[in-house]
């Protein structure tokens, strides 16, 4: 599975990154011991700072009172240094409890249900996940880049994916009854014989989608929002089978075009 650390997005984080942490930490040093200077001198206080208010200094002066103060701050701006890194490790390990519940064919691994919640909170695509048989009921990905994901066979009741990004996905036999899907990219995904009932599916992209033998009984969709996808013993959200695309289907209306074509031609002579 492909991955990536997320980058930070604020300019002082990306600043703070880009600099050595020796560098850091002698900034810091220097600046709170600039601090302290300026909160024991007066006269240095009113020629370098004179609207600041004397109880102000008199804060800073007990902050920096001891050695353990100062080495607290120190420990504090490392920290925040050191977060992307321990974000990077966090999502390594995410992906490996991931990639070894699928190795393993687990169905239910709250361990790889929790990592791709984390993954997907902290920015990261999903893209090419491998979760085959799953149990992910109730799982929230709204967003999320599930693009050629395998989720076949896999249990998504009630599932938040409003507004995924499932381009290609294989879908096949999963169960979906209940799911949010409102706004998501289902083009070219496998839906053969997927259980949709009661799903939400209001403005979602179905081109080159494969419904045969998907079921949509109860689903929120119109007929004519499905326009462009595969409908091959497909149960609409009324009850009713529809075979539109079906191969049968679609030599029985060439057939019947056959002998109607004949018949203008033998009225034309």
């Amino acid at each position: 599975m492909k991955w990536r650390a997320t980058r930070p997005i604020h300019p002082a984080e990306r600043w703070m990154q880009s600099v050595p942490t020796w560098v850091v930490a002698v900034l810091a040093v220097i600046t709170l011991l600039t601090l302290k200077l300026l909160a024991e001198i007066d006269s240095v206080q009113t020629a370098i700072a004179p609207n600041v208010h004397p109880q102000y200094w008199t804060i800073v002066k007990i902050l920096l009172s001891d050695v353990e103060s100062v080495a607290a701050v120190i420990a504090v701006i490392l920290y925040i240094k050191g977060a992307p890194e321990r974000r990077a490790q966090r999502n390594y390990d995410a992906w490996r409890g991931v990639d070894m519940a699928a190795a393993a064919k687990m169905s239910v691994s709250y361990a790889r249900y929790q990592a791709l919640e984390d993954l997907h909170r902290d920015g990261l695509s999903l893209q090419g996940l491998e979760a085959s048989g799953a149990s992910l009921a109730e799982i929230q990905l709204s967003q999320a880049d599930l693009n050629h994901c395998n989720l076949s066979m896999a249990n998504l009741q009630g599932a938040d994916l409003q507004g995924a990004n499932l381009r290609g996905a294989d879908l096949r036999a999963s169960d979906l009854q209940h799911a949010n899907l409102r706004g998501a990219c289902l083009q070219g995904s496998n839906l053969q014989g997927a259980n949709l009932r009661n799903a939400e599916l209001w403005e979602v992209e179905w081109w080159d989608a494969d419904l045969t033998e998907a079921e949509l009984r109860w689903a929120e969709v119109h007929i004519e929002d499905l326009e462009g996808a595969h409908l091959c013993r497909t149960i609409m959200p009324d009850g009713q089978q529809l075979d539109r695309d079906c191969p049968d289907h679609q030599n029985d209306r060439c057939h019947t075009a056959k002998p109607h074509s004949q018949t203008n031609y033998l009225n034309r002579d």
